[in-house]
């Protein structure tokens, strides 16, 4: 991935530039990507340049990012990197940072012979929480309803319950003399231990003055997340990724996006996560359980669903499956039984029931693109993905 840049780093120009040096530099680099073969790549380049220029040329608009520059800096000079926000923030975090007190205490208290007991998944048949984001919230009723109705294809037939014959009186149980056998563990628990054992280290709640999300740590110092996690945080103050086990705050300075797809990198220098191990999805049949975790309503749950099948969108693959979505889930980690990634929880339908999930393969494209600085970040991001649902 492409070195973290200023704005005024992207068109090759320091801090004192003229508006006659920022309309010179964005012409010359637009005549050559022009001259490039068209690419994904290509068009985020010009897409971060246009912001840039556009960002700069605004008296306004410059004025308020050259301060916030000089705050970041001397910020990171008093404090360091993990400053936890100012105060209008904390109403913001307080939610978010006890939950992650009560998981800590939860995971690392619990007595070590007791398997992991995580909230129960959301059941296709009752729904228990608000769906998540961009696939419904993006979208018209038509369009969400259109949604709803391309997963039912993918469900399976219903089950009839057989009707007996006649009652039959219950048995009398008989007593026993022998102590009972110590419980044993399922596979489908053991599965279930591996996943959330290989994830919640790695897992952060992404929060800002604009919303919360969940990101995935892809590198020591990078997470993968939704852009519309991201998006809506952009000139709020600072988007802080929380560890949930130890609550450690660190600041996110960067980010990289994909035009057409919902999936950000999230830069945060001195995070010192532990990255996750990337799985394919294509190689996962439906019907198997998989899991996801995401700071759901501010709360990290982790849960167990059944993968649907596979919804192509505008050209792209959704995992479509029934683990819990609720607001907060955006951009968690979707894992195979051996926690490794296979999508990044994305949205869900409108009727609240099924969750829709980038796969791993879309949401790795975007290692390629150029980290910008959140201030940076494209303001209309959010609009423009809407307008393809």
């Amino acid at each position: 991935m492409a070195d973290k840049q200023s704005l005024y780093e992207l068109l090759g120009l320091t801090d004192k530039a003229s508006p006659e040096d920022i309309q010179n530099a964005f012409a010359t680099l637009r005549q050559a990507l022009d001259a490039q073969p068209d690419s994904e790549e290509k068009h985020n380049r010009i897409a971060i340049l246009i912001d840039a220029r556009d960002v700069l040329l605004d008296r306004r608009q410059r004025a308020g990012y050259d301060r916030r520059q000089r705050d970041r800096r001397q910020g990171e000079r008093r404090s360091g990197k993990n400053s936890a926000g100012p105060a209008w923030l904390k109403p913001v975090l307080g939610s978010v940072v006890l939950a992650c007190g009560a998981y800590a205490a939860g995971r690392y208290m619990a007595p070590a012979a007791a398997p992991p007991t995580p909230p129960a998944p959301v059941e296709a048949s009752t729904p228990k929480s608000a769906s998540s984001t961009v696939v419904a919230a993006g979208t018209d009723d038509g369009q969400a309803d259109k949604l709803a109705a391309e997963i039912a294809t993918l469900l399976p037939p219903p089950i009839q319950a057989a009707t007996p014959a006649s009652a039959q009186a219950p048995a009398v149980p008989q007593r026993s003399t022998q102590a009972p056998p110590p419980p044993q563990r399922s596979l489908s628990e053991l599965l279930q231990a591996a996943a959330i054992n290989s994830i919640a280290e790695s897992t952060y709640a992404v929060v800002g003055g604009g919303g919360q999300g969940t990101g995935i740590a892809i590198e020591r110092e990078k997470l993968l997340t939704n852009c519309h996690v991201v998006a809506p945080n952009v000139h709020k103050g600072p988007l802080l990724a929380i560890h949930a086990p130890s609550g450690k705050q660190t600041v996110i300075t960067h980010a990289a996006f994909l035009v057409r797809e919902d999936a950000c990198v999230a830069h945060a220098p001195g995070l010192n996560a532990k990255p996750i191990a990337w799985g394919v999805s294509s190689r996962m049949a439906p019907g198997t359980t998989i899991y996801s975790l995401g700071f759901a309503q501010g709360r990290p749950i982790f849960s167990a669903g059944t993968l649907l099948g596979v919804l192509n969108r505008s050209g792209q693959d959704y995992l479509i499956s029934t683990n819990h979505c609720d607001f907060g889930v955006s951009g968690g980690p979707l894992v195979d039984g051996e926690g490794r990634l296979i999508g990044l929880t994305s949205g869900g339908t409108r009727d609240k029931k099924y969750c829709a999930s980038l796969t791993a393969e879309t949401a790795r494209r975007v290692l390629d693109q150029t980290l910008i600085a959140i201030d940076g970040f494209p303001t209309d991001y959010l609009t423009n993905l809407r307008r393809r649902w």
